[in-house]
């Protein structure tokens, strides 16, 4: 679940919904990514209460890291969520763990053999993760769709190369989910900070709710596709990204079983174009395509959706 509180009234329903399916909860791990230390390539703990205005969250150190209080208690990924958490496990202790941006999967396999010790039925795994990042928001749900279909697929190294605050917590998530067998992915909420400003110009942060549990498992083949005159930066996240300096603008499509996305974003100068420059290349560029039944042209959010 996010930590960005844009949408902590999202996130108050979906912990509801996860505490009314559990018996007990008595222990809470909350992992998330470390925002602000110069040292990214460290795990760190704490071993402190939290005093917070829902009740004082006791601390647990089930699992042996490197305690950093002070990094620990300045960090949004922990802070943010854990209020909530006392709220609707009232009786839980919390071990919360950052991770570094720049940790290797090598280096998560010995917190992921403590999680499979430590976390049992009375323990509830947490993952504090906000979704794609700083760009338009047509661009951010192509990045989306490729983290969404990496998690109900349980596709651990594919996840690594998803656009999110941590990649590394979406493999740890994955791989304990397998781990247990918990091989349905359930999607409870997905929000975007462009589309609930109703700006398709402004850098978005997009967020995910979703939960693994016991049942079947069922992959997804959807494809996601960027070719771009420029790979500016956080164009990552897709299956395929290509370089293609004789176009003027970004491509970036989402191939499901029933339709085609494709979303424009015009570049200059290795630049993205905003405001009414950009809707004015964009409006060029769908009225030149032939109309088509199977078409929609959203000139706003500059999407083409071709329906099979």
């Amino acid at each position: 679940m996010p930590h960005h509180n844009l949408v902590k009234d999202v996130r108050i329903k979906f912990l509801q919904n996860i505490a009314s399916h559990r018996i007990v909860t008595y222990h809470i791990i909350l992992i998330g990514p470390d925002h602000f230390s110069p040292d990214q390539h460290q795990i760190t703990t704490a071993d402190i209460d939290w005093h917070l205005s829902t009740g004082v969250v006791k601390h647990a150190n089930s699992i042996n890291l490197l305690i950093d209080n002070l990094r620990l208690f300045n960090d949004h990924a922990i802070y943010n969520p854990l209020a909530d958490l006392k709220t609707f496990f009232p009786n839980a202790d919390v071990q919360p763990i950052l991770i570094g941006q720049k940790v290797t999967s090598d280096q998560l396999q010995p917190l992921l053999i403590s999680l499979n010790q430590t976390c049992h039925f009375d323990c509830l795994l947490v993952f504090s993760v906000d979704f794609s990042h700083y760009l338009p928001a047509s661009l951010s749900e192509v990045h989306d769709a490729y983290t969404l279909t990496q998690l109900q697929n349980l596709d651990s190294l594919k996840i690594l190369k998803a656009e999110v605050d941590s990649p590394q917590s979406l493999y740890l998530l994955t791989k304990y989910a397998m781990s247990h067998f918990a091989y349905h992915w359930d999607l409870f909420a997905h929000t975007n900070s462009g589309v609930i400003a109703h700006n398709p110009d402004i850098e978005t942060t997009t967020h995910i709710f979703g939960s693994y549990s016991f049942g079947n498992f069922s992959k997804l083949s959807n494809q996601t596709s960027t070719s771009t005159p420029a790979i500016l930066d956080r164009f990552y996240g897709v299956d395929h990204l290509s370089l293609d300096p004789s176009l003027t603008f970004s491509l970036s499509s989402i191939n499901t079983s029933t339709q085609t996305i494709k979303s424009i974003l015009p570049i200059k100068n290795n630049l993205l174009i905003r405001g009414p420059a950009k809707q004015k290349l964009i409006s060029q560029y769908f009225d030149s395509i032939p109309s088509d039944p199977k078409l929609t042209k959203d000139y706003f959010w500059g999407k083409l959706i071709y329906e099979r």
